[in-house]
């Protein structure tokens, strides 16, 4: 407003503005303006507080890993934990969704309760199925190695625990990208964050402990491998190619009976002809306008 009445007086840009009320103006707007970055700030640290909370739980978890500590007690709990957790999410008031729990069951814990669904009540199918994961555990253990598969657990630890976090921090930018439009639901977009971030790091640690668990329970000891059969291939291949070397070494008789082509070059003896000077073919014309027009 203030422009545009010097602009219409056509007054002088380097002429100092000393009203009062335009002073006070320009303070109050700038009062406004600091302290809606201020906010803007505020709001910025209480969402890397809210991450920070989070890190630090899963950077303690990743160091206790790399330090080599024996997770085989996490492990046994993660197996325990799931298992309760996927009872339950099959489980209502109604009854229990057999099929899909079923199947569920078979995906993480490679355990058939087809046959037991129908007669195990809630809680035994919990104790049954942490029974048959353990079994299988500790199978595996006997089968590939006690220092062997605790090797195993902090790698599938690791690989497991770093994908998921990274999924999860790309998450969380999208929420806080958009927390923002939560005031219009006249709803704090700090606390919403807080609590959203939450809902989905407690989320995040429930699929770690799925993957876990199925990558543990499903690992095959890898059979030692055989390179007879290469060796077989290999030397057959190898006396086929002597045999082809032998018969080339005894082709020369053959071939010596054909005399051999040798490339000559053909040497162009004849005086050349100038541009100027008469054609060679008798014409009477000058060499440039008769054989040597194309040239």
């Amino acid at each position: 407003m203030i422009t545009s009445v010097y602009n219409t007086l056509g007054a002088d840009e380097n002429i100092p503005i000393e009203s009062k009320m335009i002073s006070n103006a320009v303070e109050r707007a700038q009062k406004r303006v600091e302290g809606r970055n201020f906010s803007i700030r505020k709001n910025v640290l209480q969402y890397d507080d809210v991450m920070n909370v989070q890190r630090e739980i899963i950077y303690k978890q990743r160091k206790e890993v790399l330090d080599g500590k024996n997770i085989k007690d996490n492990i046994i709990s993660m197996i325990e934990n799931v298992a309760d957790a996927v009872v339950d999410l099959h489980s209502s008031e109604e009854g229990v969704n057999k099929e899909a729990l079923v199947q569920e069951v078979k995906s993480i814990f490679a355990i058939d309760i087809s046959d037991k669904v129908n007669t195990l009540s809630k809680q035994d199918l919990k104790e049954d199925i942490k029974a048959s994961a353990m079994a299988i555990y500790e199978e595996k253990e006997n089968e590939v190695g006690a220092d062997e598969l605790r090797e195993l657990e902090r790698v599938v630890m690791l690989k497991v625990v770093d994908q998921k976090w990274m999924d999860h921090i790309d998450s969380m930018d999208e929420l806080k990208n958009g927390i923002g439009l939560r005031a219009y639901g006249q709803k704090n977009p700090v606390d919403q964050y807080r609590i959203e971030g939450f809902d989905m790091f407690d989320e995040m640690v429930a699929n770690i402990k799925v993957d876990v668990v199925k990558l543990m329970l499903h690992l095959q000891k890898r059979e030692e491998i055989k390179r007879q059969q290469t060796i077989q291939i290999t030397k057959a291949a190898q006396e086929a190619l002597n045999s082809i070397n032998f018969e080339s070494s005894n082709a020369p008789e053959k071939h010596n009976e054909e005399a051999p082509k040798v490339n000559t070059t053909v040497v162009n003896t004849t005086p050349k002809v100038g541009r100027n000077d008469p054609c060679p073919c008798g014409s009477g014309k000058k060499y440039k306008n008769c054989c040597g027009r194309n040239e």
